[in-house]
């Protein structure tokens, strides 16, 4: 009975939005830059010119050539973060008037969800502990060829964090409980935003399932700052390729987690050389050379504000390879000529 209620509700809020989406979705906090049906970076995978907002049948509808194509709320939940529970509760408030959300109460809205998550974020957070030798997180990142002595405030391991999935209705069911690797995302005033999730099982990452998860979405220029910033300061994609370029080079690096929140990173004015150094795509969608090109530009473009800076990108040779690739196959021919 339960789920036909549920579903009965659903069914309710879909046709009653029919034809509305675009002004529920600007109501309830998506930037109009999302909703201006041109080729653009994906807010919930990110990429370069894969996402177009369309509407084309009245669902808020989209497609992404790279998470594929969704509706209004596949694209309210992935761009607000929130759980559909919450989109469907939202939804019910507003839609039954077309008269737009006044901006305060989109402001308090918006709000009231990041508070929350950022409760969570934090609760997790304090549940975890800092990563020492022998630990799930050493185990992993030593099979990876990248363990350090100390590693980086800004990773944590949990002991047994939840894995969840959606289920049929749309609800996140627990199925299991994991070690897993936690990253402090950290926004430009240092606060934490949300956590980066590495799921662990025996030194690997979790098999048959998706081992890496953001907990909420939205970072928008959001980085791990794997070791702080300097008067130089690397970028990379992922963790993982954070910490091979810092073994490499020793220089200080932060994770930007994607392709597409490269191009927005936040960076302080005080850093006078930047690295940045891309995964190579040549043999997909040259996302990461187009985001990482991007960031580049964007960087010099603003050198009348922030003053003259070295800005260079390094791409590896190989397609499909990147810079935790290099690291690794240095390494091993390391070992085998020794």
């Amino acid at each position: 009975m339960q789920a036909q209620t549920f579903e009965t509700r659903v069914a309710d809020i879909k046709r009653r939005a029919h034809g509305r989406w675009t002004d529920l979705l600007r109501s309830l906090g998506v930037d109009e830059k999302i909703l201006n049906k041109r080729n653009q970076p994906c807010p919930l995978c990110g990429g370069h010119d894969r996402f177009q907002y369309t509407d084309k049948y009245g669902e808020g509808n989209y497609h992404c050539r790279g998470c594929g194509p969704g509706g209004g709320l596949k694209l309210l939940q992935g761009v607000q973060g929130w759980d559909f529970m919450t989109v469907l509760q939202c939804l019910e408030e507003y839609v039954g008037s077309m008269t737009p959300m006044p901006t305060d109460a989109r402001v308090r809205s918006t709000e009231t969800t990041a508070g929350r998550m950022q409760k969570l974020a934090m609760r997790i957070w304090q549940e975890a502990r800092p990563v020492t030798r022998g630990d799930d997180v050493d185990r992993y990142l030593r099979q990876r060829g990248l363990a350090l002595v100390d590693y980086p405030d800004a990773l944590r391991c949990h002991p047994a964090l939840g894995y969840y999935e959606k289920t049929a209705a749309g609800n996140s069911r627990k199925v299991a409980e994991y070690p897993a690797m936690l990253a402090c995302i950290q926004g430009g005033d240092g606060h934490l935003v949300t956590l980066h999730r590495t799921y662990l099982d025996n030194g690997h990452k979790v098999q048959q399932r998706a081992a890496k998860k953001v907990l909420s979405s939205g970072i928008n220029g959001a980085a791990v700052r794997l070791v702080e910033a300097t008067d130089e300061l690397a970028i990379a994609e992922g963790i993982e390729t954070a910490l091979a370029i810092h073994l490499a080079t020793g220089k200080p690096v932060w994770a930007a987690l994607n392709a597409g929140n490269v191009e927005k990173l936040w960076l302080p004015d005080t850093v006078r050389r930047i690295c940045i150094y891309a995964d190579n795509d040549a043999n997909a969608d040259y996302d990461g050379q187009a985001c990482a090109f991007a960031l580049a530009r964007r960087l010099k473009k603003a050198q009348h504000k922030t003053g003259a800076r070295q800005v260079e990108v390094f791409v590896p040779r190989q397609a499909g390879c990147d810079w935790a690739d290099v690291w690794r196959s240095r390494s091993e021919h390391l070992r085998t000529a020794a």
